[in-house]
């Protein structure tokens, strides 16, 4: 009874180790997975309003996103459109040059390692920092094999181009392959959507899926941590077997040493043999 005492306080004992473990692999694989980081900036002329455009952000994305005044000395200039071959006025034929930041204030949204829900929100955010409450921005991501794609529209119909400037700016874990925005990098991707008007974006991002690449050595790990907990358990409970004896089991006697052996036999046969005078 003691011994299978022992083996249950083990058994306890080994399960106790695996839960921070076990823990540890659910919080992984909640934070493994596409991830997305950035910046937005929304500012208006100080003649379009007495407010200036400002982000309200959720607390349950305040260690992920955070706003600033834009301009600063701690923000980075504002993107600008980059001139190409559709961007000329057909009868002057210059090149148009699109919204831009100067002269006008307002804020700027940062995001960092945003989860593809997390970066569905960002849509009503920016939305809500607009000073025409009639706009829609909606954005969201979905994964398509080993392909992540970006599809969004923004609506901002009562904002004026001359006074409001806005830039969207997406950073995705891999390269992209495919956009209607302005690549400024390998995985870098800034839209300008239009004042005035509705516009639809989209990037398409190829890489593979983070979450799939964890699980291999995750589940290796988690079979070899079982595998030695197996193991260790069966070793005590061998090591730690009742050996005492039971009724109805024969017992096999341990062979003597040679020597005391020799004797045993001897006495043996003197108690057999006849008496001698």
């Amino acid at each position: 009874m003691k011994s299978l005492r022992r083996i249950r306080i083990l058994a306890v004992v080994a399960l106790l180790a695996l839960v921070p473990l076990l823990s540890g692999c659910l919080t992984k694989s909640t934070t493994v997975g596409d991830q997305f980081s950035g910046r937005v900036i929304v500012v208006t002329s100080p003649d379009s309003g007495p407010t200036t455009p400002a982000f309200d952000i959720p607390a349950s994305l305040s260690g992920q996103v955070w706003a600033a005044d834009f301009p600063s000395k701690d923000t980075a200039p504002a993107p600008t459109k980059t001139s190409g071959a559709d961007d000329t006025d057909d009868e002057a034929g210059e090149a148009k040059t699109g919204p831009t930041a100067d002269g006008k204030t307002g804020a700027q949204l940062s995001f960092d390692h945003l989860s593809t829900g997390q970066f569905g929100q960002l849509g009503a955010i920016i939305a809500g920092a607009l000073p025409d409450p009639t706009a829609t921005v909606d954005m969201k991501v979905t994964r398509s094999g080993d392909f992540v794609r970006l599809r969004g529209s923004t609506a901002f119909a009562e904002l004026d181009a001359k006074t409001s400037y806005i830039a969207i700016t997406v950073d995705f874990a891999g390269p992209v392959v495919a956009t209607n925005g302005q690549q400024t990098g390998d995985s870098t991707v800034t839209w300008l959507p239009e004042p005035g008007q509705a516009t639809e974006f989209n990037a398409d991002a190829k890489y593979a899926d983070p979450a799939t690449a964890a699980v291999p050595s995750w589940t290796w790990f988690m079979l070899l941590l079982c595998a030695a907990v197996i193991a260790f358990i069966a070793v005590a409970a061998y090591k730690n077997r009742d050996n005492s004896p039971r009724p109805g089991r024969i017992l096999k006697s341990k062979p003597l040493p040679t020597p005391l052996q020799k004797v045993a036999d001897k006495v043996s046969k003197d108690e057999t043999d006849p008496e001698k005078p």
